[in-house]
Parts: structure tokens; sequence; C-alpha cells
């Protein structure tokens, strides 16, 4: 899976789930500030993107990912592990 196809999962996820507008997702955005995540939100994201990229990925790990861009190189490099 490439970074776009990645990038639009993850955009689909934000505007389905957290309801937030797509011209409001930029990858510089983060997801407390700009996308107005509070902790029980970033928990539920951060449970969605594990179902649908299949990763096993503690939450901890998530931790240091605070922008779209972050999160589309973390998913890349999880991806890249679990094919390898």
């Amino acid at each position: 899976m490439d970074s776009a196809a990645i990038r639009e999962s993850i955009v689909k996820i934000l505007t389905t789930d957290f309801r937030i507008p797509e011209s409001k997702i930029k990858d510089e955005g983060t997801f407390r500030g700009t996308f107005g995540m509070d902790s029980l939100d970033a928990v539920d994201f951060v449970f969605l993107v594990k179902k649908t990229f299949a990763i096993e990925a503690e939450l901890s790990e998530f931790s240091q990912v605070h922008t779209l861009a972050a999160l589309v190189k973390f998913l890349e490099e999880a991806l890249a592990k679990k094919g390898a």
C-alpha cells in the first residue's frame, strides 16, 4: 500500500468517524490541535487505524505521531515490517 492510499484511508476515518471536514485535513494538521481530538478520541482513532490497516502496535507507539504526515510515514513502516 502506497502513501497516497494510506492517506486516503486515514482521511476516510477522519471524515466518516470523526466528522472532520475534508477541507480541514492537511498533512501538517495535528490530531489534537487541528482536528480537535481529545484523549478519548485519540484512543478511538488509534483503534480504528489499527483495525483498518490490520497492524499490531501498542498505543504507546502512536504517542509521538502528532500529524497526518507522520502517521502516514509510521503506517508505511509498520506495513513494511508486517509484509517482511
